[in-house]
């Protein structure tokens, strides 16, 4: 947010009920719309790792300029995400697959912040809570059609997470769009911000 900030652009970072599990995508996206004011149009919306299910609903809600998936999973109609992740084995790295990583630190630096120095990693592991979205990841995507607003997809290509592999295949086929790649991992917001930051600037 600071190197946005300084690069002349307002952020908003809506508080998600990641601590409430019944809540549904619908919910989610819900409160991802009234962060946005109703008078803009100019707002791009990025939603990082498991928040990309909430994203493409967005835009039914609030007019957006452009969507972008920030190494994250991309929703797919007719399907809820774990239907996705039983049936795109390449989705997810398998030893991440049922890990917390807040209540493990190791955990953390092995998945998240294996990019960050060892100062950055105990501040970002002391960040985190775990996002409780069961209802989420179990409801059949709500859309009936994908929304008619441009799509971007940024990888990380050292991610122990989702897979890079998976993501390119997926930005293409389901967004038509190459992927941007970043190097380093799931969390280039905490190990690379200018970077993302300058990235994000150029799709305004």
């Amino acid at each position: 947010m600071p190197e946005l900030n300084a690069r002349g652009h307002d952020v908003a970072r809506p508080q998600l009920p990641t601590n409430q599990p019944e809540a549904s995508a619908t919910r989610y996206a819900d409160v991802i719309a009234k962060a946005i004011p109703a008078d803009r149009e100019d707002t791009i919306v990025v939603a990082h790792s498991a928040s990309g299910m909430f994203l493409p609903l967005v835009p039914d809600k609030r007019r957006v300029q452009r969507l972008v998936f920030l190494v994250a999973v991309i929703p797919q109609i007719g399907k809820s995400l774990l239907d996705q992740a039983r049936s795109e084995k390449d989705m997810f790295n398998p030893e991440w697959v049922g890990k917390d990583p807040t209540k493990d630190e190791g955990l953390a630096d092995e998945f998240l912040f294996h990019d960050c120095s060892p100062e950055l990693r105990k501040w970002a592991w002391s960040r985190m809570s775990l996002m409780l979205a069961r209802e989420a990841m179990l409801q059949i995507c709500p859309l009936q059609a994908w929304p008619d607003v441009p799509c971007s997809y940024i990888l990380c290509t050292e991610d122990r997470t989702i897979q890079a592999g998976w993501a390119r295949r997926a930005a293409k086929e389901r967004l038509g769009v190459e992927a941007i790649e970043l190097p380093g991992g799931h969390c280039p917001y905490v190990s690379r911000p200018k970077e993302l930051a300058e990235v994000l600037v150029g799709l305004v």
